[in-house]
């Protein structure tokens, strides 16, 4: 991909993209040093991009997916260029979710793991009911599977539509190969399924069975340079960024 003509990188995912704890696995930490050691702060150093960094600790693929075509209707709304943006989506595991809270205003961020009392001390209202309801939705894996490939999908649509350049791969889960092990329905084979939408994504989606996180925590080498939370720090990042770069020079 020739990035000589582009003067933006925008990016969206949540905290592996963000560089959360990138200087110190473990201390939780996400400053604007961070992101600059991030692999998204890498290559925009590489290619002498300004960098437009949307990612959000905890995020899921509705707003990966959302951000991003906000992002391009404001640009586009504001008279500017897209063909000056290279736009790259990271996502996330499909059980993340987000909802609207008060007309809006705010965007309650929720994983499985999190518990009620989480989104009380978010809202002031009790969710318990709720909570119960939306942890089975989320959590279940073909239906999540689904939306997970509807996003990318329709992603990919409306950039190709207006002649966008993107490029798509995974921060936090392997694009849906890992449910043929480890999917508690072991019957179900989302690859079978849903996996040819990925072929509708041909060249622009890097490592589409693989993860930033997952090829790097899996790897006892690499043990002490990622954190509890699963936040690589500056050498996985640098690790990752050069990978990209390299699979960027043959798209």
């Amino acid at each position: 991909m020739d990035l000589s003509n582009k003067k933006w990188l925008y990016v969206t995912g949540c905290s592996h993209t963000a560089g959360c704890e990138a200087l110190t696995p473990g201390d939780g930490t996400l400053t604007h040093e961070c992101l600059q050691k991030s692999w998204s702060g890498l290559l925009a150093e590489e290619y002498n991009l300004n960098l437009i960094n949307e990612a959000y600790s905890g995020a899921g693929n509705e707003y990966i997916m959302r951000s991003a075509l906000d992002f391009v209707s404001k640009w586009e709304r504001d008279g500017r260029d897209i063909n000056d943006v290279l736009i790259i989506q990271s996502w996330s595991t499909f059980e993340r979710q987000q909802f609207a809270w008060d007309n809006s205003r705010y965007h309650i961020h929720w994983a499985t793991g999190q518990d009620p009392e989480y989104l009380e001390d978010q809202t002031g209202h009790n969710f318990e009911n709720w909570f119960k309801a939306l942890g089975i939705y989320a959590t279940d894996h073909i239906f999540g599977v689904k939306r997970r490939y509807s996003n990318i999908v329709l992603c990919k649509n409306y950039f190709e539509s207006k002649g966008i350049d993107y490029i798509m791969f995974n921060s936090c889960a392997k694009s849906d190969k890992e449910w043929e092990v480890d999917n508690v329905q072991k019957s179900f084979n989302p690859l079978s399924r849903f996996g040819h939408l990925l072929e509708q994504v041909p060249n622009k989606f890097f490592e589409p069975y693989n993860s930033f996180i997952d090829q790097y925590r899996e790897d006892e080498k690499y043990k002490e340079h990622i954190s509890d939370w699963l936040h690589a720090d500056e050498h996985i990042h640098r690790l990752y960024f050069n990978k990209l770069k390299t699979w960027l020079e043959t798209v």
